[in-house]
């Protein structure tokens, strides 16, 4: 048994590299800024009530001339949002006009919200917002549709509300059984807007409104991060949504092109049907592709979802098929982030899949949290990075705790660790725990990285709780940005 220390992992952005997001957005620009096809003007649908469409461009516009920094002493943690425009550091500005609203009338949501139980209410809501979305993208050009429902929307229909202040992303996990997964507003929505040519974003009404406050289904009152940094988070998502990169991992040259896949399961909205798996694709440079899988069975041996031999064969193929299609070329290394264990069938088929393709360099392990807790000295949690090795093939990773570069643990609850058991590995566990550690960085949505998963398994469990909405035979767009 042996504790390490990983070094924070560096990002790289259009001119350098930086261990922080928002540093290196700000002193570097994204990735993308002198890509010619780069988003420059983008065109910006919003769909709401009246009100809060024209509170969402009073923000954006507020937000064109940057955002001050909350009064605090740890300035890391906290740095001023620099406006979004063509002269500042992402070098592209937002466009709207009027044929890009679609008004929705509020007392038809307020009918809708008063009359009508969850089970047919969610769904009437959604058709409210989605048939207005695809009136646009019908008529107008438009590169990313922002939705923006009045508070009592997600009152009512969203799950939201649940009590997740913790900052724990497994605590609304697509892989348990809930009945208040059965009709979740945001994630219904972003099924049926799988059917639309671009992405949608929605915005809670306390991001643009202070005067809105949220309470959790507990009675606590939700606390948002500050607008410098909710600033940051929509609008280096609304970038990436775009088609733009704002940033990747930074690679060595002597690093082997990896091809990194996310495998998770979702339970069907009856909580009948037999799981199915998703997997998440992502390549060095944080693209992402979306596949569904085949369908998924609970061992009676160790009570965990597995597939099948010949399942796991087939979805590895189409996710690497998928891939040389998209970038012309195969990976020279497959990395498969797991949220059960591995069985001897699955690691079967995963290796019969990547021996015809001929990749050789492989590593399969599973990934999901831990039940084990260090301590430190002091009052603060162990430091983000913080690696116990158990034996060959497990070990522990602490991607969420104390972050040197913000002073502070970021966190408000004490953090769990992730639980790395390596079922067929030839990197050593250190870097493969390095790399676990810098795909936490991967999220387009957070540009403050303290995520406690990688994006392969964030992304897998994400596009599960869109897809639980969904027939199997029906039609899912690949690119990440339409699940996020």
């Amino acid at each position: 048994m042996k504790i390490d220390l990983l070094r924070e992992p560096e990002l790289e952005f259009g001119a350098g590299r930086h261990v922080d997001i928002r540093f290196g957005l700000k002193n570097h620009g994204p990735v993308t800024f002198d890509d010619p096809v780069a988003p420059s003007a983008i065109n910006v649908a919003l769909v709401g009530t009246p009100a809060t469409i024209d509170r969402v461009k009073d923000w954006l516009q507020h937000c064109r001339g940057g955002i001050t920094a909350k009064d605090s002493k740890k300035p890391n943690l906290f740095p001023a949002f620099p406006g979004f425009g063509a002269d500042t550091c992402f070098h592209a500005d937002w466009v709207n006009s009027p044929k890009l609203e679609g008004t929705i009338n509020r007392l038809e949501l307020e009918r809708i919200i008063e009359r009508e139980p969850r089970s047919e209410g969610v769904p009437q809501l959604v058709d409210c917002f989605f048939d207005e979305c695809r009136r646009i993208c019908d008529n107008v050009p438009v590169d990313v549709l922002i939705c923006a429902p009045p508070q009592e929307v997600f009152a009512y229909a969203d799950i939201g509300n649940v009590d997740t202040d913790s900052g724990d992303e497994s605590a609304i996990d697509p892989e348990a059984d809930s009945e208040r997964l059965s009709y979740d507003f945001h994630d219904m929505l972003k099924a049926r807007a799988l059917e639309l040519p671009k992405p949608i974003q929605l915005i809670r009404p306390m991001t643009y409104d202070e005067n809105v406050k949220e309470t959790t289904r507990t009675g606590r009152v939700r606390q948002l991060q500050d607008p410098a940094t909710c600033a940051w988070n929509f609008h280096t998502a609304l970038y990436y949504k775009a088609g733009g990169t704002p940033w990747r991992l930074a690679r060595s040259v002597s690093d082997f092109p990896s091809c990194y896949i996310g495998i998770g399961f979702y339970r069907s909205r009856d909580q009948q049907r037999i799981h199915t798996s998703v997997a998440q694709v992502f390549n060095e440079r944080g693209q992402g592709m979306i596949l569904r899988g085949g369908e998924a069975y609970k061992s009676e041996d160790d009570r965990q979802l597995h597939l099948t031999r010949e399942e796991m064969a087939k979805l590895v193929k189409q996710v690497l098929s998928d891939f040389h299609a998209e970038w012309k070329h195969w990976p020279s290394r497959a990395v498969v982030h797991k949220t059960s264990l591995f069985n001897k069938d699955e690691l079967l088929g995963c290796n019969e899949a990547l021996d015809q393709i001929g990749i050789n360099s492989r590593d399969l392990l599973s990934v999901r949290d831990s039940f084990i807790r260090l301590f430190r000295n002091g009052q603060y949690p162990p430091l983000r990075g913080t690696f116990l090795t158990l034996d060959d093939v497990h070990s522990i990773l602490y991607t969420r705790g104390s972050i040197d570069f913000y002073q502070m643990y970021p966190g408000m609850y004490v953090p769990r660790s992730l639980e790395i058991i390596a079922a067929q590995t030839e990197e050593s566990p250190k870097n493969l725990a390095r790399e676990i550690l810098a795909l936490t960085k991967m999220n387009w949505n957070n540009t403050q990285f303290d995520a406690a998963f990688p994006i392969t398994i964030k992304a897998a469990r994400q596009v599960g709780s869109i897809l639980r909405y969904l027939e199997v035979e029906s039609r899912i767009q690949k690119r990440y940005a339409f699940y996020m």
